[in-house]
C-alpha cells in the first residue's frame, strides 16, 4: 500500500500516559478488534478539514516526543467523532483521563475528538524528513521543535510505502 505524493495529512504529537505506552496500547487493541479509537484532547480541529483529510485517505502522522525517541508513525482513520465511542474500543487508561477533568491533559475547556484507526505502523526517519507543513512548505522537522502546536496539517513530498502489519 502507498500514500501518494502530496497527500494532505494530519500530524498529531502524542505522549504516553503514565506507564502506558501510547503506540503499544493502541496497537494491542487494533490487533484484537481490527480498529482502535484514539482520543485527541484540546482545541477543536475543524470537522471540515478532518473530512477533507478523510477524503484523501484519512492519513495521520503520529509523532512521539523526544523522550520517546521522536519516532514517527503513520495511521489511518476511517471515522471521527466528538462523542465517546460506545464500543469501548480504546485503551483502558483513557477512562482515567476522561474521568479526571482536573488532569493536565485537560487545558481549560478541552474538546475531545475521537479517531477510529484501522492501521498504525512506524515510518523511518528518511520518510519523516520528507513531510512539510501544508501551507508554508517548511519541513516538519524544522518546525516541530519550536512550536507547542499538537495538531498540524502536513503533506508528504514523496510517495510513502506502507507495509501493513
Amino acid at each position: 500500500m502507498e500514500i501518494a505524493k502530496d497527500t494532505n495529512m494530519l500530524l498529531f504529537r502524542f505522549r504516553s500516559y503514565g506507564k502506558n505506552n501510547f503506540i503499544e496500547s493502541h496497537k494491542q487493541i487494533l490487533e484484537d478488534k481490527k480498529y482502535v479509537w484514539m482520543l485527541k484532547l484540546g482545541k477543536r480541529t475543524s470537522t471540515e478539514k478532518l473530512r477533507n483529510i478523510l477524503d484523501e485517505g484519512g492519513w495521520v502522522v503520529l509523532r512521539a516526543p523526544k523522550s520517546e525517541g521522536s519516532k514517527s508513525f503513520v495511521a489511518r482513520y476511517v471515522a471521527f467523532s466528538e462523542e465517546e465511542p460506545e464500543d469501548m474500543g480504546y485503551p483502558d487508561y483513557y477512562q482515567e483521563i476522561i474521568d479526571d477533568d482536573e488532569s493536565e491533559y485537560f487545558e481549560g475547556n478541552a474538546i475531545s475528538q475521537w479517531f477510529k484507526l484501522d492501521l498504525i505502523t512506524e515510518i523511518d526517519e528518511a520518510t519523516a524528513e520528507e513531510l512539510v507543513m501544508a501551507k508554508s512548505e517548511k519541513k516538519v522537522n524544522e518546525v516541530i521543535g519550536s512550536t507547542r502546536t499538537a495538531v498540524m496539517f502536513v503533506r508528504n513530498t514523496k510517495e510513502i510505502e506502507i507495509t501493513e502489519v
